[in-house]
């Protein structure tokens, strides 16, 4: 899958926000997915520094565009020519992407899916247009997302009043391995990490902490983040107003190493925000071991209880406030040290929240279409590999097969069949099934995966050696065709080639000898629907992936000719074999080509439901004689 993240920030800004979607591109691309973040090329607080407008950073590839209007909502419409091979766009915050993406939705016609990050609320700026902006802007653009996720209980209450249908919470995960178990022990240091935003309640934080120091004038204050709307000058001088000069550091936009070592040198983490959606960055402190000092909020108050370890505090600068903050320090025992630790690790960790989000881009982009009774994979050609990849490092048995018009139209009438697609990893081949896709859908496959293109490709691209068996086509065929692969790929060996024209009694014989062979990957090419039929029968018994290839083999042993490269790309092969051999593929083309369409504006009128089998004939038993074949 291809997966595109639109969000205003990223690397190498620092926040709750980029942390969110970095460590989830960091799962989805550890899954085999392609992971794109499109995001602006200037960062807030910082619009002079100049970043590349592309890179490439822990497989994921960066686009930064330009963007013109306030930090607030920056205008950045050239987002769309970045979207055209997504599969899904998932959009984080509640901004101008979110509403233009929205908006031109018809025109880029991308799988939409929005994460809430708290939304526009963090600050009373402006809560009156806000507050008409969410009921009624907000409102109409969350209509166009197949599924908004909040990120947190108190955005999952404030969304549901404006989209229920689409709203599913998932609570945000954590990269609890980043800092885990860093800090120091019993260090007179408190540190905050996170935006430098008026919503963080800097002001009230450094007021508190003055009162701190004045009970215990050994103790520091680190205030590290990246500026949003405060300066670090303006607290450096209030730290100075205050008095705090040699007590109180400010560090603007660290780096993940330079944070390390700020936590390295720190015992407390402490945060007096006024709003939190979630609080992200108070569970990474308590990873690293930072004992948290957090203010009343149910977010924070959440996260304290499950922990069980932390103060929470209002920050009102008084003896009496800190001395509960000085009374609960001391009974933190290392043992309570270490249990915070390992609950926050494994409550927060982010293998939980990937796997709700695979199942949510699951649900917008269905990874299965039924088309009748054929269920068909919607794949890219990389992802196909690394399925097919995995199952040959395990020795997993699989199935492979391909599904055309033809393919439907046997399924209908021959339920022995249809049973046998049931066990295969079915791939899209050919238009037809591409247009039925766009009917029932309202989208194509993502890509053209027929069998004759794919098979060569795969021995190509498969990461080590493999041991082939060939079986198929008619006496000789086989053969040819493995020396013509064995000279295309000599890395891999062909350990046993047999026709496909054996009768019934010697369908034991001829596993036994394939199995004897031990392959790893078996190519069957007996003929639709012949091979698919033997292949639902065998493949779990050879413990190999076993691919059902039509007539690749007559290809690749150089018997039957392929269309013009020009006439493959146009996607009109099938017209180039019907010309070409008229008697044998008048009937599947023509007349079959029809019912398959008519079927399918059936299946759609009925709802997407595939109509009762039709069935006319029984299928020849293995081994007889075939009128059909199915290339790739």
């Amino acid at each position: 899958m291809i997966i595109v993240h639109v969000c205003r920030q990223y690397y190498p800004s620092i926040g709750g926000l980029e942390g969110v979607v970095e460590e989830l591109a960091k799962q989805q691309v550890a899954s085999g997915h392609e992971v794109k973040v499109v995001t602006l090329n200037r960062l807030f607080g910082a619009r002079h520094v100049g970043l590349r407008p592309r890179e490439a950073v822990g497989g994921i590839e960066i686009i930064r565009i330009p963007f013109f209007g306030s930090e607030r909502y920056p205008i950045a419409p050239g987002v769309l020519k970045h979207l055209r091979c997504a599969d899904v766009v998932h959009v984080h915050g509640i901004d101008f992407f979110f509403d233009f993406l929205a908006l031109t939705s018809l025109w880029h016609r991308r799988k939409l899916v929005a994460t809430t990050h708290g939304g526009f609320f963090h600050t009373e700026f402006a809560a009156r247009a806000k507050q008409l902006w969410f009921r009624t802007i907000t409102r109409m653009s969350s209509r166009a997302y197949a599924s908004l996720v909040a990120c947190s209980l108190p955005d999952e209450d404030l969304f549901r009043t404006i989209n229920p249908p689409a709203l599913k919470l998932i609570e945000n995960g954590v990269d609890t391995a980043k800092f885990r178990s860093m800090a120091a022990r019993d260090a007179p240091a408190m540190l905050y990490f996170g935006r430098l935003a008026s919503n963080k309640g800097l002001d009230r934080l450094l007021d508190w902490f003055a009162e701190v120091h004045r009970q215990a004038p050994e103790w520091t204050l680190t205030i590290a983040g990246r500026p949003s709307g405060i300066l670090p000058a303006a607290l450096r001088a209030r730290a100075s107003a205050l008095g705090l000069n040699s007590a109180v550091t400010v560090i603007a936009s660290p780096d993940n190493r330079r944070l390390a070592t700020l936590i390295s040198r720190a015992s407390v983490y402490v945060c007096a925000s006024t709003y939190e959606g979630f609080g992200l960055a108070a569970i990474e402190a308590a990873s690293a071991g930072l004992f948290p000092v957090l203010s009343p909020l149910e977010p924070f108050k959440r996260t304290i209880s499950e922990l069980g370890s932390g103060h929470v505090t209002d920050f009102a600068p008084s003896a009496e406030e800190v001395g509960r903050f000085f009374e609960a320090w001391s009974r933190h025992s290392d043992d309570d040290r270490n249990a915070a630790i390992e609950r926050a690790c494994t409550s927060f960790g982010w293998g939980r929240a990937a796997s709700e989000y695979a199942a949510v881009y699951e649900g917008v982009r269905p990874g299965i279409r039924k088309i009748g009774p054929v269920p068909i994979a919607t794949m890219r050609r990389h992802e196909t590999f690394a399925k097919i990849e995995n199952h040959l490092e395990r020795r997993e048995p699989l199935m492979v097969a391909f599904c055309n018009a033809h393919t439907v139209n046997t399924a209908r009438s021959n339920p022995d069949f249809a049973e046998a697609m049931q066990s295969a990893l079915v791939l899209n081949d050919g238009i037809g099934v591409d247009l039925a896709s766009r009917m029932l859908f309202g989208d194509p496959f993502p890509e053209n995966l027929n069998g004759t293109d794919l098979t060569p490709a795969l021995l190509e691209n498969v990461r080590r050696p493999l041991r082939i068996f060939l079986v198929g086509g008619a006496p000789g065929v086989a053969e040819q065709a493995g020396r013509a692969l064995g000279l295309r790929f000599p890395r891999h060996a062909i350990v046993g080639t047999m026709h496909g024209y054996f009768a019934p009694h010697e369908r034991s014989r001829v596993f036994d000898t394939i199995a004897e062979a031990k392959p790893d990957l078996v190519l069957v090419g007996m003929g639709h629907p012949i091979q698919e039929l033997w292949a639902a029968e065998n493949f779990r018994r050879l413990s190999a992936v076993v691919m059902c290839i039509g007539a690749f083999l007559d290809y690749a042993a150089g018997v039957v000719r392929r269309a013009p490269a020009w006439v493959q790309r146009a996607r009109m092969e099938w017209a180039y074999r019907l010309v070409n051999n008229p008697r044998r593929f008048a009937g599947r083309y023509l007349v079959g080509n029809f019912s398959f369409m008519f079927f399918v504006a059936r299946q759609s009128l009925l709802g997407n439901r595939p109509a009762p089998a039709d069935l006319r004939r029984p299928l020849p038993a293995p081994g007889q004689a075939r009128s059909t074949r199915q290339a790739g």
